[in-house]
C-alpha cells in the first residue's frame, strides 16, 4: 500500500478481497449501505469509529487504522517554578472563574487587599495531616460538581500549600508532597474543563513540587498524565511512546507501571494492535494487584472503581471494534464504583452506552444514558 492509497479505495480493495458484498459489509460494521458506499468513495469522511469496526472486520490489524491516522506533537507545558511566579485567579458572582499564570503582579484595579504569611513558621506534621484530609475531601467533591466550582478552591488550597511550604525552613517535605498531589489533581479537573494546556502546566508544577519534596516517583507519574492527553486526543502512537517510557523508568512505583501499561493497552486499541492491546493488559492487571497490597494515601489516578483493569479491556475492546464485548464489560465495570464517584460513573457509563449504540442497540444505549442524565448535567464533564 502507497502513501497515495486513500482509505476508500483500500477499503473498497479490503472487503472485495474478503468477499463481502456491500450490503454484508454495511451489515456487519453496523452502518447503512449508502454510508459505506460514499466514504468508499470518498465523498464522505470516516469516522474513528467507522475505521475501528472496518479494520476488526475485515482483521486489517491496525492497517486501515493506520492509514487515516494522523500524528500532531505539541508540547504543551512551559516549565514555570511553582514556588516563584504570580497566579492571577478571577472569580465571578455565578460560581465560574477564571486562572491564569502571569509575569508579574495583577493591576490593582480599585479596592484591594494585600496579604503576606507570617513569619511563624507551622508545624509541618500538623499541616500535612490537615491538608491530606482536606485533599480527600475535594476529590470527593470533584465527583460531584462541576470543575467551574471546584478549581478556585483547589487553586487556592495549592498556593497556600505553596507558601506554607516556602516559609517552613526546615521539615517541609510533606507540605511540598501533598502540594504535588493537589496540583496534579488541578491538572486532572482542568483536563475535565476541557483545557489540555492548563493540565499540562499544573502535572509540570505538580512535578516539580514533587522533586522538592524528595518524591522521584512523581515524574513518571506525569508521563500517565501526559499520556491521557494523548488518549482522548486519539494519539495511539504518542500514547503508545510515552507509556512503555514509563514501565521502563526505575523511579515509577508498581502502581505507575499498572497504568502506564493500561494507557499501552488503551494506544495499541486505536492502533488496531489486539495481540499487543491483550498483552499490555495483562502486564497492568499485575503491577495493579502487586500496588494493591501496598497501603498509598492518597493513590495515584483512579480510585473510585473497585476493577479499573476490567474498565480499560472494555474500552479497549469497543476502540478494537468488538463494541459488543466490550459494552458488557463496562457495564459490569461500572456497577463497581464507589459511592458518590458520579464523574467517574457517568464518564464509563456513557462509554457503555456509545458502544451500545455502535452495535446498533438504541434502546440499551438510551436507557443507560437515561440512567445518568442528573450526573451529566451536574458535573459538566
Amino acid at each position: 500500500m502507497t502513501g497515495q492509497s486513500t482509505f476508500g479505495d483500500e477499503l473498497r480493495r479490503r472487503r472485495q478481497l474478503a468477499g463481502l458484498s456491500l450490503a454484508q459489509f454495511a451489515t456487519q460494521v453496523h452502518y447503512s449501505k449508502s454510508q459505506v458506499s460514499k466514504i468508499e468513495s470518498g465523498t464522505q469522511t470516516a469516522q474513528a469509529v467507522f475505521v475501528r469496526l472496518c479494520d476488526a472486520v475485515l482483521k486489517a490489524d491496525g492497517e486501515l487504522i493506520a492509514l487515516m491516522a494522523t500524528a500532531t506533537h505539541k508540547d504543551e507545558s512551559d516549565g514555570d517554578d511553582p514556588s516563584t511566579g504570580f497566579w492571577s485567579l478571577n472569580l465571578e458572582p455565578g460560581g465560574t472563574g477564571h486562572f491564569t499564570p502571569t509575569a508579574g503582579p495583577a493591576a490593582n484595579l480599585g479596592v484591594g487587599l494585600h496579604m503576606t504569611p507570617g513569619r511563624q513558621a507551622v508545624d509541618p506534621v500538623a499541616a500535612v495531616a490537615l491538608f491530606d484530609a482536606r485533599f480527600q475531601a475535594a476529590r470527593s467533591l470533584g465527583q460531584l460538581v462541576s470543575p467551574a466550582l471546584s478549581l478556585p478552591t483547589l487553586i487556592v488550597e495549592t498556593h497556600t500549600l505553596r507558601g506554607v511550604a516556602a516559609n517552613t525552613p526546615e521539615d517541609s517535605a510533606g507540605l511540598w508532597g501533598i502540594a504535588a498531589r493537589y496540583a496534579e489533581y488541578v491538572g486532572w479537573m482542568c483536563q475535565e474543563a476541557g483545557n489540555n494546556q492548563q493540565a499540562l502546566w499544573w502535572t509540570e508544577n505538580a512535578v516539580r513540587m514533587a522533586d522538592r519534596a524528595g518524591d522521584t516517583t512523581f515524574r513518571p507519574f506525569a508521563l500517565v498524565r501526559h499520556a491521557d492527553v494523548a488518549l482522548y486526543a486519539d494519539d495511539g502512537v504518542k500514547l503508545v511512546e510515552l507509556a512503555q517510557r514509563v514501565q521502563t523508568d526505575v523511579a515509577a512505583t508498581a502502581r505507575v507501571r499498572g497504568l502506564a501499561a493500561e494507557r499501552e493497552a488503551q494506544g495499541h486499541a486505536l492502533l488496531g494492535n489486539r495481540a499487543e492491546c491483550l498483552r499490555a493488559l495483562d502486564r497492568s492487571a499485575e503491577w495493579l494487584d502487586e500496588a494493591a497490597s501496598v497501603s498509598a494515601t492518597p493513590i495515584l489516578g483512579t480510585w473510585t472503581s473497585q476493577d479499573p483493569t476490567l474498565m480499560a479491556r472494555g474500552w479497549c475492546l469497543v476502540e478494537l471494534g468488538y463494541a459488543a464485548e466490550g459494552a458488557t464489560l463496562l457495564e459490569s465495570a461500572i456497577a463497581g464504583f464507589l459511592v458518590g464517584a458520579s464523574r467517574n460513573r457517568a464518564r464509563w457509563t456513557v462509554r457503555a452506552a456509545l458502544a451500545q449504540a455502535t452495535v446498533d442497540e438504541m434502546e440499551r444505549a438510551c436507557e443507560i444514558v437515561e440512567s445518568i442524565a442528573a450526573d451529566l448535567r451536574q458535573i459538566d464533564s
